[in-house]
C-alpha cells in the first residue's frame, strides 16, 4: 500500500547507509525530482525512499550536503561561501552529481 508523501525522503547507499533528507532538498535533484514526483508512480515515490546501487555512502553523504546547501542558497542575494568536496572524492562525486542531474549547479 503507498504511503502519503512525507516531508522526509529516506537514501539508501550502495553499502548500506541511510539518509533521512527533507524531500525539498532531495528535490534539487533531478534524477530524484523525477523519481519521487507522484505523477509518475515510481516505488521510490509511493515508499519515500530512493536506493542507489551506485553511490557509497561517504559520496552520497556528500551529494546529500550539498542538496541542503544549494537548498539553502537558492535566491540568496549575497556572497555564497564555497562548498568544499575533498580531494579524493572529486571523482566519484562529479559521477554521482552527473548521475543525480546536479551537476549543472555543482561548484
Amino acid at each position: 500500500m503507498a504511503e502519503q508523501e512525507s516531508e522526509y525522503v529516506k537514501l539508501i547507499s550502495s553499502d548500506g547507509f541511510e539518509f533521512i533528507i527533507h524531500r525539498e532538498a532531495a528535490m534539487r535533484s533531478g534524477t530524484m525530482k523525477n523519481m519521487l514526483s507522484g505523477a509518475a508512480n515510481f516505488t521510490e515515490s509511493l515508499e519515500n525512499q530512493v536506493t542507489f546501487r551506485d553511490i557509497k555512502a561517504i559520496v552520497l553523504e556528500t551529494a546529500c550536503r550539498y542538496l541542503y546547501y544549494k537548498w539553502q542558497n537558492e535566491g540568496s542575494t549575497t556572497e555564497i561561501p564555497e562548498f568544499v568536496i575533498e580531494p579524493e572524492l572529486a571523482l566519484e562525486t562529479l559521477m554521482a552529481a552527473d548521475f543525480l542531474d546536479c551537476k549543472y549547479c555543482w561548484p
